[in-house]
């Protein structure tokens, strides 16, 4: 099968600034972003952009390919590390965060493929998501958009306060996020496409900065 629409997988780790905020609240260190895995060599197939508060990691060559009577393989996974410094603006902390996919993949009925991510954002863990592409469905879709909102909160020790607050503190951390996308089909004959392809399929997060009271 001819795919129409390949996937394209592209990371997007945002912050957005309040209305309440003229100043940038996080600085993406880009220049010294780490990639690593299958289909993710940076500045090759795989590209870290920042545009102010947001951060943006495109993916070219990470994706499943088993498209019918190709071969005999019938599984595939593909895997990426990201690791990007960030510095959150003093007197700013961190309170929700939505993750949000938007994809495309072609399928017959008898395969299943998963995209799956685990991350944190300065060491705080951001939910697990995973998208499941089920047994028993044909799909033929250029466009899907799933996402998920969860409150993000640094409110886990005592000190918590002097850490994110503090008037001439700028937090200093990482984001880290690891990305897997795999699929496996019944027979040869079946189809699993699963490509990266420019922004067809994009991974993001927003996350909502709240003003310290000071």
């Amino acid at each position: 099968m001819k795919l129409s629409s390949k996937l394209g997988l592209a990371v997007w780790a945002s912050l957005l600034s309040a209305a309440a905020y003229s100043q940038q609240s996080v600085k993406w260190d880009a220049a010294r972003a780490a990639l690593a895995g299958q289909g993710c060599v940076k500045d090759v197939d795989a590209f870290v952009l920042e545009n102010g508060n947001d951060l943006s990691v495109v993916f070219s060559n990470l994706g499943v390919n088993l498209p019918g009577n190709s071969s005999s393989t019938l599984a595939a996974r593909s895997n990426c590390t990201v690791r990007v410094p960030a510095r959150v603006a003093p007197g700013v902390y961190i309170g929700e965060l939505t993750q949000r996919i938007s994809y495309g993949v072609t399928k017959t009925a008898r395969t299943r493929g998963s995209v799956a991510t685990r991350s944190t954002f300065f060491g705080f863990p951001v939910s697990p998501y995973t998208i499941d592409l089920p047994y028993g469905r044909s799909i033929n879709e250029p466009l899907l958009v799933n996402s998920r909102q969860d409150l993000f909160s640094v409110r886990t020790t005592p000190t918590w306060y002097q850490g994110w607050c503090a008037p001439r503190r700028a937090p200093q951390g990482l984001y880290q996020a690891n990305f897997a996308i795999s699929g496996q089909k019944d027979h040869a004959s079946e189809d699993l496409i699963m490509f990266v392809d420019g922004l067809d399929l994009k991974w993001e997060i927003v996350a909502g900065p709240v003003q310290c009271q000071l």
